[in-house]
Protein backbone atom coordinates (compact mmCIF):
# COMPACT_ATOMS: atom_id res chain seq x y z
CA UNK A 1 0.00 0.00 0.00
CA UNK A 2 2.87 2.39 0.71
CA UNK A 3 4.13 1.90 -2.82
CA UNK A 4 0.70 2.81 -4.19
CA UNK A 5 0.54 5.85 -1.92
CA UNK A 6 3.90 7.05 -3.19
CA UNK A 7 2.83 6.35 -6.79
CA UNK A 8 -0.34 8.34 -6.20
CA UNK A 9 1.65 11.23 -4.78
CA UNK A 10 3.99 11.22 -7.77
CA UNK A 11 1.03 11.10 -10.15
CA UNK A 12 -0.55 14.30 -8.83
CA UNK A 13 2.49 16.28 -7.68
CA UNK A 14 2.73 17.95 -11.08
CA UNK A 15 -0.99 18.65 -11.28
CA UNK A 16 -1.75 21.44 -8.79
CA UNK A 17 -5.33 21.73 -10.06
CA UNK A 18 -5.96 18.26 -8.56
CA UNK A 19 -4.37 18.83 -5.14
CA UNK A 20 -7.53 20.10 -3.45
CA UNK A 21 -9.53 17.21 -4.92
CA UNK A 22 -6.93 14.68 -3.75
CA UNK A 23 -6.91 16.03 -0.19
CA UNK A 24 -10.71 16.12 -0.13
CA UNK A 25 -10.99 12.53 -1.33
CA UNK A 26 -8.36 11.33 1.14
CA UNK A 27 -10.27 13.09 3.92
CA UNK A 28 -13.52 11.41 2.85
CA UNK A 29 -12.07 7.90 3.04
CA UNK A 30 -10.12 8.36 6.27
CA UNK A 31 -10.63 5.68 8.89
CA UNK A 32 -12.95 6.40 11.80
CA UNK A 33 -11.19 7.44 14.99
CA UNK A 34 -7.93 8.18 13.15
CA UNK A 35 -6.98 10.68 15.85
CA UNK A 36 -7.09 7.98 18.56
CA UNK A 37 -4.45 5.63 17.13
CA UNK A 38 -0.85 6.02 16.10
CA UNK A 39 0.06 7.24 13.55
CA UNK A 40 -2.26 10.18 14.08
CA UNK A 41 -2.91 10.71 10.38
CA UNK A 42 -6.25 10.69 8.54
CA UNK A 43 -5.38 7.75 6.31
CA UNK A 44 -7.82 5.12 5.05
CA UNK A 45 -8.16 1.68 6.58
CA UNK A 46 -5.89 -0.87 4.86
CA UNK A 47 -8.74 -3.37 4.55
CA UNK A 48 -10.86 -0.77 2.75
CA UNK A 49 -8.05 0.04 0.32
CA UNK A 50 -7.42 -3.65 -0.35
CA UNK A 51 -11.15 -4.16 -0.98
CA UNK A 52 -11.23 -1.23 -3.43
CA UNK A 53 -8.14 -2.52 -5.26
CA UNK A 54 -9.59 -6.02 -5.60
CA UNK A 55 -12.93 -4.69 -6.86
CA UNK A 56 -11.15 -2.44 -9.36
CA UNK A 57 -8.35 -4.71 -10.59
CA UNK A 58 -9.18 -8.24 -9.45
CA UNK A 59 -6.07 -10.38 -9.18
CA UNK A 60 -4.04 -8.14 -11.49
CA UNK A 61 -1.22 -6.05 -10.11
CA UNK A 62 -2.56 -2.45 -10.10
CA UNK A 63 0.86 -0.83 -10.38
CA UNK A 64 0.68 -0.49 -14.15
CA UNK A 65 -2.68 1.27 -14.09
CA UNK A 66 -2.83 2.96 -10.71
CA UNK A 67 -1.30 6.35 -11.50
CA UNK A 68 -3.34 7.02 -14.61
CA UNK A 69 -6.53 5.68 -13.01
CA UNK A 70 -6.01 7.88 -9.95
CA UNK A 71 -5.52 11.00 -12.04
CA UNK A 72 -8.59 10.12 -14.13
CA UNK A 73 -10.64 9.60 -10.96
CA UNK A 74 -9.54 12.94 -9.48
CA UNK A 75 -10.38 14.71 -12.74
CA UNK A 76 -13.81 13.08 -12.67
CA UNK A 77 -14.33 14.19 -9.04
CA UNK A 78 -13.28 17.72 -9.92
CA UNK A 79 -15.62 17.84 -12.90
CA UNK A 80 -18.48 16.41 -10.88
CA UNK A 81 -17.98 18.97 -8.13
CA UNK A 82 -17.82 21.84 -10.62
CA UNK A 83 -20.93 20.69 -12.49
CA UNK A 84 -22.98 20.45 -9.31
CA UNK A 85 -22.43 24.12 -8.39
Amino acid sequence: MRNLLSQGSVAIIGKPHLWKVAVTQLWRIRRNGWYKKFPFLPVPNKRYINFRLVTAYGDEDPEGFFKSDLVTYFKWCRGWRMSSK
